[in-house]
């Protein structure tokens, strides 16, 4: 008993070592040395997709974002994936505007279908995938066409996405999501050779390497993670590029926030079951760690859960010592994992502050999220599974389009 209780309350803080200790090898090994000069004259065109649903509020910025971007060799396509709102009329109207090729979807089928049916008829053998919230760094497409160029074997190169609306107690916290703990995690990933996902709002792809895997699964509820694992099994590398970035919206309620960490966390847990046959053919230890890593944190959850009714139940409340003792347990765990996480971000955001400076200022958000981070990832973990048991294989996957958050507040590029 005393062995599980030890490895439930030291796996998050190893985790948390083993990321910090990757992003800073990650900066001195890699990013230090990397240039903010390009070649603009050698380019590979590529094909900007923009998927969208219900974004009648949004997708004119974006549109309007990706036509100036100064990029020579372009082509911009909009897929209306059976919008309910005004988006398509919003579209039709900016056709006449601005020049991108429009489809124009009747029934809503999901962002993977959307997205297979605009890459197949992509002119350029290089796709870019960008949210209709998302305002894309001029320079960022040649960060990432040089790696294209630099790596041999890559299916995808993800970007560093920032932070739009920073007005709220929930955005501001995202804001040190962002700029520590998942570019953190993406800088480790990269040095033991497999990054766990893409980043489904700025990601560009290999048009071959999409086609070599079958595209996007329409029948997962995360099209971003499952791609990311089949890449994996068919021997594709993805970088993940600091310096291109984009800029994006985030939600700024609870509910909303919730609900887009519950719908990653059931689209983790699918990956994870669907992928369990694909993983016995694995002889690659570094991805047996990764997905052991992500399959372990999964029963991380359930086993905290189980331990803290176990020992509601069977404690004796009249038995100060007792209850003094584990009382003392779980406070002294806590403080320590929000000690090791409070370093790791700290350290991540100054070094990801190269690139958004500002954010430093974030850092006083810090002590909020160790909180968030792991009680809603907790929760949500606890209630995904079972949705990705249940949830049928084979169909069409749909969700609502997520919190964007204050629009007229969100801070422009």
């Amino acid at each position: 008993m005393q062995i599980l209780l030890d490895l439930l309350l030291f796996y998050p803080i190893v985790i948390s070592v083993f990321w910090l200790i990757g992003t800073i090898l990650f900066f001195v090994l890699r990013e230090v040395r990397l240039s903010r000069k390009i070649d603009k004259d050698d380019v590979e065109g590529i094909t900007f997709i923009v998927p969208c649903y219900n974004e009648a509020d949004t997708i004119k910025e974006t549109i309007m974002n990706l036509d100036q971007l100064k990029y020579p060799k372009k082509e911009i396509m909009v897929v209306n994936d059976g919008s309910s709102d005004r988006s398509s009329e919003v579209l039709h109207e900016l056709s006449s505007e601005y020049d991108f090729t429009f489809i124009d979807l009747k029934v809503n089928r999901g962002k993977a279908n959307a997205l297979n049916t605009a890459v197949e008829s992509a002119s350029h053998d290089y796709v870019m995938v960008i949210d209709a919230d998302t305002l894309v760094d001029d320079d960022a497409p040649y960060y990432m066409m040089q790696n294209f160029k630099k790596y041999k074997n890559i299916g995808a190169v993800t970007g560093n996405p920032r932070i739009r609306n920073k007005s709220s107690l929930l955005a501001k916290i995202q804001t040190v999501e962002y700029a520590s703990i998942i570019g953190c995690i993406k800088r480790a990933q990269v040095l033991t050779g497999f990054v766990n996902t893409i980043s489904g709002v700025f990601t560009l792809f290999d048009k071959k390497a999409l086609k070599d895997v079958g595209y996007f699964d329409t029948d997962m509820i995360t099209e971003d993670i499952a791609v990311s694992w089949k890449f994996h099994f068919a021997g594709y590398k993805i970088q993940y590029e600091p310096r291109a970035l984009c800029w994006m919206l985030v939600p700024e309620t609870f509910r909303g926030l919730f609900t887009q960490r519950l719908r990653w966390a059931q689209g983790g847990q699918e990956v994870l079951i669907r992928d369990f046959k694909n993983m016995l053919k694995v002889k690659n230890p570094s991805l047996w760690i990764l997905y052991l890593e992500q399959v372990f944190s999964v029963v991380w959850v359930y086993s905290i859960v189980a331990t803290l009714l176990y020992a509601l139940l069977s404690t004796n409340f009249l038995d100060y010592y007792f209850y003094a003792f584990n009382l003392n347990l779980v406070f002294l765990s806590a403080f320590v994992l929000t000690f090791v996480n409070i370093i790791q971000f700290t350290i991540s955001v100054l070094i990801d502050s190269r690139y958004e400076k500002k954010n430093l200022l974030y850092i006083v958000f810090l002590s909020w999220y160790p909180v968030f981070y792991w009680l809603i990832n907790a929760v949500v973990a606890v209630i995904a599974l079972p949705k990705a048991i249940k949830r049928k294989k084979g169909e069409f996957a749909t969700w609502k389009s997520p919190d964007r958050g204050d629009i007229q507040q969100s801070n422009q590029i």
